[in-house]
């Protein structure tokens, strides 16, 4: 990873650091939350998880739509249309 250190910008390693710190607080205790970082909530029948960009935050029902259409589309297979 290194070698592409001269070519980020500062949100990239912005962003690198904080997800270093998710997953050194997880290994550590866990739990990827600690001082400083958005809550990366447990996923649950909720469906909330954090949305990991140059700016994180919490999020719910990732491609929820997208599933919706699938259910629809073996709903109307199982009912033989």
């Amino acid at each position: 990873i290194s070698c592409f250190a001269g070519h980020a910008t500062e949100e990239e390693n912005k962003l690198s650091r904080t997800v270093m710190k998710y997953w050194t607080n997880f290994a550590r205790n866990g739990n990827p939350n600690g001082e400083g970082l958005v809550h990366w909530p447990q996923y649950d029948l909720e469906e909330k998880y954090l949305e990991i960009d140059l700016k994180q935050k919490t999020a719910q029902k990732l491609k929820e739509q997208r599933m919706e259409l699938w259910t629809q589309i073996m709903k109307q297979m199982s009912e033989g249309r």
